[in-house]
């Protein structure tokens, strides 16, 4: 004899199955943290953010400006001797001494104040020889900052990002030469900001008093 209930349990089965097929994702969903809120995704998104995002410091517009460097300020405190240390990373294409050959780059005797791409006997590149000028304190300070971005196109490769660093390097190249540059002079030290004068409080100053008029 057939279940007379048969096929409601037929039906109950097929009920579950989509209930179960639809509403595990939903409950996986919400169990997870799901999103809120009013708006919508782009179809097709991926709910979770696939690169990193920076996110500016919270009562600020992402930070102030660093201050500009005075580079004759730090250069006047520079030790030479920390930049003869320094220096060692020199030689593996430079000659320090005076009257010194050629290597992969150009003798370094002397190099302070001396014009651009004009020691004896070295191949410059291009790029260096259209670069003119003479080697100042500020120029050799931007050339060992990042020497291709200074000049691009020149042979060598170096970054000395520090402006300390760059500062004692210089001021150990300066001493080898008969007769060092004086150094430049430091800018003027800025002056602290004048605060405004207190507003004062006195009832006198501050407001004159009315008189009664007399009857």
């Amino acid at each position: 004899m057939q279940d007379p209930m048969f096929f409601n349990k037929i039906a109950a089965a097929l009920l579950v199955a989509l209930l179960l097929f639809f509403g595990l994702p939903q409950l996986a969903t919400a169990l997870r943290g799901g999103h809120h809120g009013g708006g919508h995704e782009a179809e097709g998104a991926h709910p979770f953010p696939q690169y990193p995002i920076e996110y500016a410091a919270e009562g600020g517009s992402g930070g102030e400006a660093a201050a500009p460097v005075d580079f004759a300020t730090v250069l006047a405190g520079a030790d030479p001797k920390a930049g003869e240390r320094r220096a060692a990373l020199c030689k593996s294409c430079h000659t320090l001494d005076k009257g010194g050959a050629n290597g992969t780059g150009p003798n370094l005797w002397g190099v302070v104040g001396r014009a651009v791409a004009s020691h004896e006997g070295f191949n410059y590149t291009g790029a260096l020889k259209a670069a003119g000028g003479d080697w100042t304190f500020d120029r050799l300070s931007a050339y060992l900052e990042n020497s291709q971005a200074y000049i691009p196109g020149t042979a060598m490769v170096q970054r000395f990002p520090k402006v300390e660093q760059r500062a004692e390097l210089i001021a150990y190249l300066n001493t080898l030469s008969d007769s060092p540059m004086a150094l430049p002079t430091p800018a003027p030290a800025a002056e602290p900001a004048v605060e405004p004068a207190a507003e004062d409080a006195t009832a006198e100053e501050a407001t004159t008093e009315e008189q009664p008029a007399e009857h």
